[in-house]
């Protein structure tokens, strides 16, 4: 009877352990699942953000090219019927303000470029980095280089589009807070491998402490953009050691 007893409460503990061993194993997989829920969630939430983020920027660069640049066109056509002036003074002073209004209206339209979209997957990436950097040499306050690396191939529209998106939040980070004077953007074509690396000489910071004292320089929301397209996004900082910001992506090259 012993014996009995024994064996039975070994088949209840054996059963026991199997339930709790299902039990467990089940709510691993819901707990799985709920969390790529989530994660696609999130990755739909993060698209319509950026799809709302274009579309606003791409009706503010057609009103930039509408409007401002057309007013800008007509005063410069309206300053060359001046044509009789007989005041050194006065001729260089229209000629200074013509040189002023073209140099607006080439900014103006590099700006447009930039906000829009489409404009991106046309000129393509580089390209459209380049003009990105003009536009910030432009200003006297920095210098700026664009190195290419590699034989060029091109990537896909979205993809080039969110990459533009997180140079751009890069460089405004380097000019509002960064105090640099150097700014250089780096692309490697790899046969496997794209990255698309910027560096600026300026004061740096603490990386752990701004990606948990959520300081608004947008890490987490350029880890996110890169993480949409399958990037891995790297940042190294250290202060008065500048900063270097660096998204890797895999890509095939047709053969």
């Amino acid at each position: 009877e012993i014996a009995i007893l024994i064996y039975a409460f070994a088949i209840i503990l054996s059963a026991l352990g199997v339930f709790l061993l299902l039990f467990y194993l089940l709510f691993k997989k819901k707990q799985k699942t709920h969390k790529m829920k989530i994660l696609a969630l999130n990755e739909e939430l993060l698209q319509t953000q950026i799809e709302s983020q274009e579309r606003t920027l791409k009706n503010v660069s057609q009103e930039i090219h509408d409007n401002i640049g057309q007013v800008l066109s007509l005063a410069k056509l309206n300053l060359n019927t001046f044509t009789n002036l007989t005041d050194q003074d006065n001729k260089d002073k229209l000629f200074n303000t013509k040189e002023l209004i073209s140099k607006a209206i080439n900014d103006l339209r590099d700006l447009a470029k930039s906000m829009h979209g489409e404009k991106i997957a046309e000129i393509g990436l580089q390209k459209a980095v380049e003009n990105e950097l003009k536009i910030i040499r432009n200003t006297g306050q920095f210098q700026t280089e664009l190195i290419a690396e590699g034989e060029h191939y091109n990537l896909e529209p979205q993809t080039q589009m969110v990459l533009f998106r997180i140079t751009q939040e890069i460089l405004h980070n380097a000019i509002k807070h960064s105090k640099a004077k150097n700014i250089i953007v780096v692309f490697n074509y790899a046969p496997k491998t794209f990255t698309l690396t910027v560096k600026d000489d300026g004061l740096g910071f603490d990386v752990a402490k701004a990606e948990t004292a959520k300081s608004g320089i947008g890490l987490s929301g350029m880890k996110n953009r890169a993480a949409l397209i399958g990037g891995k996004y790297s940042i190294y900082s250290s202060l008065n050691q500048g900063t270097t910001i660096s998204i890797s992506l895999l890509h095939d090259v047709p053969q």
